[in-house]
């Protein structure tokens, strides 16, 4: 049996020729080449790979012309921002800075976005070669922003400034009970009062500048809600009281069997910000649920009567 080995057709077939090879795109027509090296029109053809070095230089794959590169032109636009707020600050645009403060508004434009959400931005661009600013639309911080544009400073989502919220040295309060001395009887009504001590951050406080990113963040404390615990598997459920000593505190309650009873408030503090020193308070929209207040612990007796004869 003569051995056949397949080798290269002569690559000097013109751009007519390779479309009317039967071959499919990417392979191309070889002879078959007897082991004594001769040919013949009765040696068998077939269609076999186009290898790279088979491939014609200065051409692409399907024998077009090879690919322009290309070419990135810069943005010919500057561009600067203000917060979506009333007024805005359009007078005073600085390329690449957002100018003004932020505001409620702004917030809730994008609140949709949740935890990543940052205050809504009018955008503005103008001709790096100099002219007037013009209004191009509105972004969720740099989400939408257009192709190219120089992004603004970082700005923090409503998660991150939610978590320094969180964070911060927060006071603790205790149960104030009366009777006093921390003893009660037995179905008599007791009055209970959440007090915040001086040590701590508690309603009414603002905070210390708290740095996120480009802004410089202030928080003002405010109550969210209380829940007091009185020790005998009863609550007073959530509530936004504060109690109060007899006789009008409308926190009360009145224990049916003598005990040692636990008592504590689980706290939650929510409150508001303000950015770079502005005066635009902006509600928080997070709460603070405080962990570990301190228990008070309340002897509760049962009081008997006596008939005493007289002397």
């Amino acid at each position: 049996m003569i051995a056949t080995v397949i080798v290269s057709a002569s690559f000097a077939m013109t751009s007519q020729a390779q479309a009317a090879s039967p071959c499919p795109a990417g392979f191309r027509l070889a002879k078959a080449r007897s082991a004594l090296g001769n040919t013949s029109a009765n040696t068998a053809a077939k269609c076999v790979p186009i290898k790279p070095k088979d491939r014609p230089r200065g051409r692409s794959n399907d024998g077009g012309k090879k690919p322009e590169p290309v070419v990135f032109k810069p943005d010919p636009y500057e561009y600067a921002y203000t917060y979506s707020c009333p007024g805005g600050n359009a007078g005073n645009l600085v390329p690449g800075q957002i100018t003004g403060e932020s505001c409620e508004q702004a917030t809730a434009a994008c609140a949709e976005e949740g935890d990543g959400a940052q205050p809504e931005l009018r955008v503005y661009r103008r001709l790096r070669t100099g002219g007037p600013w013009e209004f191009t639309g509105v972004s969720c911080g740099p989400r939408d922003l257009p192709p190219g544009a120089q992004p603004p400073p970082a700005i923090p989502t409503q998660g991150q400034i939610i978590e320094a919220f969180r964070s911060l040295p927060f006071a603790k309060p205790t149960v104030n009970i009366q009777p006093e001395g921390d003893v009660t009887l037995v179905n008599l009504p007791t009055y209970f009062e959440a007090q915040w001590p001086s040590r701590g951050l508690g309603p009414g406080d603002i905070s210390p500048k708290v740095q996120l990113l480009s802004w410089s963040i202030e928080f003002r404390i405010d109550p969210a809600a209380y829940n007091y615990d009185f020790g005998d598997g009863a609550s007073s459920g959530r509530t936004n009281d504060l109690g109060g000593p007899y006789p009008e505190g409308k926190i009360q309650h009145s224990y049916e069997e003598p005990s040692e009873a636990a008592v504590k408030v689980d706290a939650e503090l929510t409150g508001s910000y303000r950015v770079n020193g502005g005066a635009n308070w902006i509600p928080l929209g997070g709460v603070a649920d405080l962990q570990d207040e301190p228990v008070v612990t309340l002897q509760i007796r049962e009081a008997k009567a006596r008939l005493y004869g007289s002397q």
